[in-house]
Formats: structure tokens, C-alpha cells, sequence
């Protein structure tokens, strides 16, 4: 190498703050520079005799044997270049990390090692808190990131992936599509569309969905802030947290505002609005449906003679009945003390009393039993309304048209049903 351009190599490597050594596989004696000395806090001539014994006796046991395995499969051929990270002790006693890297000669000096050693303990210890951090938060900590074409990547991603999405960071960090495969496939149209949206406005990303791990589905929210860079290249910073408490207090609260609390039956306000949408859908395309309009018959006399408690075991009991014998997609709702309406989609006057009159016999034949052990018998009346064919005002004409049905079955004498086609 001419002096020019050793100079230039010399001020390259000074600009790095980068420590060169050279090891003679035979000799086992070490070259080094001044600055390889520095990093560990000693002047060259503190050291000397630079041997490889002295670089063992500076390096971290637990690390040794990595490095010297890899050395000796450089020396072999069967690894191109060395490259791990050493402790080493410095001299104020703090141990330092040493990114080591190393490739064997060419030509006639191959029975030489040459590389550089780079003081990384800074970054080292960034990387060690960054990872302290993100396992004490309760969250999972990444860096995702989305090129012009498409192409995704997790640059980081923290221990917790594993919790909430079932895959380990390494294999997120090598495969980005398994993160996306855990969420649920319901939400994943939803999550894609939102990165997509944030992609193109630069605005911020915030997403509730559900994600698959150790056998279960759980509800969890990410957000994050993204940058774009000047290829186009998106990158988000941000955190996902568990929501599934959450999601399950808002489901039940949900769930309480539209149902009945003691038969567990929908109520009033829910089944109006079901009215109107079956009510639109009718109008628009003439899609049939009945309703149901039921009262128990002389309740009241239920609650005077045998007590509240024995009425409301009766009211959970009938609706029991009703709900075994509804469809999943019929609205069963409690509108008042002993009366309930039954919405029943895309179902003719016939089939909805069929369905009344089953409901009719088994309650007839069902025993009740009071505290005291003695038994009784109620029934119901019902008024069947199968809509069908004439155009319907509003909601306020179908239940009165069903009310009417129901006030006709009572004044013929109770235990029956009245059908009527509007």
C-alpha cells in the first residue's frame, strides 16, 4: 500500500474512533493502534506486550467463546468475517462493549486477522433501557414501517408481542405478515384500511381491533405517529395496549341499555328501533315480517295471591319459553309489566302463528309452584300482524293494528290468538 493511500485508510479509520488490530495466527502476537488502547482508558505503553492472552484477560468470560469460536472458524474459511460484541474491562473497572469485527488476509499475509474494534456501549446501553422500558410498560412498544411499494417492516418491536399478538419479535422483525395474521379476520379489512388512510394523510393512527394469541381472541388498540421520509418511506412510532376489560364493560353496558333486567329480554327503546329498520326495509322492497304482540293473562291476579316474587319467577319463566323457541335473528322484547312483543324478519302471518300457538300450548301445560308448593297454570293472549301487503304509515299504526289483535284475543275470552294481514 503506497503512503498515500495508507493515509487515507489511517483517516478514515481516526474518523471513526475506531481501534485496529492485527493478530498473527502463528505468533498470536497483537498489533493494535493507539486509540484501541484509549477505548479501554490506557496508553498503548500501559499494555505493552499486546498478546492475544491479554485480550482474553480483558474480554468478559461469557463472551470470550463466542468470539474465539468465530475467530477460529474465520482462520478455517468457514466464516467470512468476525463479527460479535465483547465486553471488555475498562480500566476504572466498568466493563465496555466492543463491537468486534475481523476478516482473514488474502495473498501471502494470510496467516493474519485484521480488524476493528468500535466502542458501542452507548448504544448498547440505550438498546437496554429502550428494552427495560417497553417490558415495564404495559403496552407493546414498535417502530413499523411501510415503503412506497407496500413493503412493510418492523424495525422494532417489543418482548410483548408475544402476549398480544402470539409471535416473537425476532419473527415479526423477520416476517411482518405474521403480526397481521393474528388479527382477527373480521377487523383485519378495518386495520388495513385505517394504515393506509394514515399512510396517505400523515395523520395519526388509532385502531381498536382484535388479535389471536395462545388460543384466544382479545380486543386491543394501537396508536402511533408517523414520518414520512423523502422516498416515500412511512415509518410509525407507537404502542398497543389491551382493551379487552374495556371492550367487555362496554359490551355489557351495551347490553344493559337494551335489555330488560329480569327476563333478560330486550326492551321497549331496542325493539322500536328494530321496528323501524324491518318497517323501512318492508316499504323499500316489501320484504314481509310479523309481529307478536303477547299478554299474560290475569297477571295481576298471579302477583295478588301468590306474591312479586312468584310474578317474576313466572315473567322469567315465559320468557325463557319464548327465547327457546325464537330464532336468532327475532327480536323478543319485555314493553310493559306482563306484555312482550315478537319480531319476526322476513316470516309470514302463518309461520308467526305457528310459532304463537306453539308458545301458547307449552305455557298452558307448564306447572308453577309458590314457596307454599302449590301449583297453577297461566296462559296468554296474542295478536299475530303479518305484514305483507298494504304500505304501513309509521311505526305508531303497526303497533296499534298489533294492540288491536291483542285487545280482540282478550275480549273473546283469553288463551287464544288473533291473526290479522296489513
Amino acid at each position: 500500500m503506497g503512503a498515500s493511500s495508507y493515509a487515507t485508510l489511517k483517516a478514515i479509520l481516526d474518523s471513526t474512533r475506531a481501534g485496529t488490530w492485527v493478530l498473527d495466527i502463528e505468533t498470536e502476537e497483537v498489533l493494535v493502534n493507539d486509540r484501541w488502547a484509549q477505548m479501554l482508558g490506557y496508553e498503548l505503553t500501559e499494555l505493552e506486550p499486546i498478546t492475544f492472552e491479554l485480550w482474553e484477560k480483558l474480554s468478559h468470560p461469557r463472551d470470550v467463546e463466542q468470539a474465539k469460536s468465530q475467530l477460529k472458524d474465520v482462520i478455517s474459511r468457514q466464516l467470512a468475517t468476525l463479527d460479535c460484541v465483547v465486553r471488555m474491562m475498562h480500566k476504572d473497572g466498568s466493563w465496555r462493549f466492543i463491537h468486534t469485527r475481523g476478516t482473514l488476509t488474502d495473498g501471502e499475509e494470510a496467516h493474519r486477522v485484521v480488524g476493528i474494534h468500535i466502542d458501542v456501549t452507548n448504544e448498547k446501553k440505550a438498546q437496554h433501557q429502550l428494552t427495560k422500558l417497553a417490558e415495564s410498560m404495559p403496552g407493546m412498544i414498535y417502530i413499523f414501517v411501510m415503503a412506497a411499494d407496500g413493503s412493510m417492516r418492523f424495525d422494532y418491536i417489543s418482548a410483548k408481542a408475544g402476549e398480544f399478538y402470539g409471535v416473537a419479535p425476532e419473527e415479526a422483525k423477520n416476517d411482518a405478515t405474521l403480526i397481521f395474521a393474528s388479527i382477527h379476520p373480521e377487523d383485519l379489512d378495518r386495520v388495513n384500511a385505517s394504515i393506509a388512510h394514515s399512510y396517505e394523510t400523515l395523520c395519526d393512527w388509532s385502531c381498536d381491533y382484535r388479535t389471536r394469541s395462545h388460543g384466544r381472541y382479545t380486543w386491543v388498540r394501537g396508536i402511533s405517529t408517523p414520518e414520512r421520509d423523502e422516498d416515500g418511506t412511512v415509518t410509525w412510532h407507537g404502542v398497543v395496549t389491551n382493551i379487552d376489560v374495556q371492550k367487555q364493560l362496554e359490551a355489557e353496558m351495551e347490553r344493559l341499555a337494551i335489555t330488560d333486567e329480569l327476563t333478560n329480554a330486550y326492551n321497549r327503546r331496542h325493539m322500536l328501533s328494530q321496528l323501524e329498520a324491518y318497517l323501512a326495509e318492508h316499504t323499500r322492497y316489501g320484504i314481509p315480517f310479523s309481529l307478536i304482540s303477547i299478554d299474560i293473562d290475569h297477571f295481576k291476579a298471579v302477583n295478588d295471591n301468590y306474591g312479586h316474587l312468584v310474578g317474576d319467577a313466572v315473567l322469567k319463566t315465559f320468557a325463557d319459553i319464548v327465547s327457546k323457541r325464537a330464532r336468532k335473528t327475532d327480536v323478543f322484547a319485555r314493553v310493559g309489566g306482563e306484555e312482550f312483543l315478537l319480531l319476526m324478519p322476513h316470516t309470514t302471518l302463518s309461520n308467526a302463528a305457528n310459532l304463537a300457538e306453539s308458545i301458547r300450548e307449552t305455557l298452558e301445560s307448564h306447572k308453577f309452584e309458590t314457596p307454599a308448593g302449590k301449583s297453577f297454570s297461566i296462559t296468554i293472549s296474542a295478536g299475530v300482524v303479518g305484514c305483507s301487503h298494504q304500505a304501513i304509515a309509521d311505526v305508531n299504526e303497526l303497533l296499534y293494528e298489533c294492540d288491536q289483535s291483542l285487545y280482540s284475543a282478550k275480549s273473546q275470552g283469553r288463551n287464544r290468538l288473533v291473526l290479522k294481514t296489513i
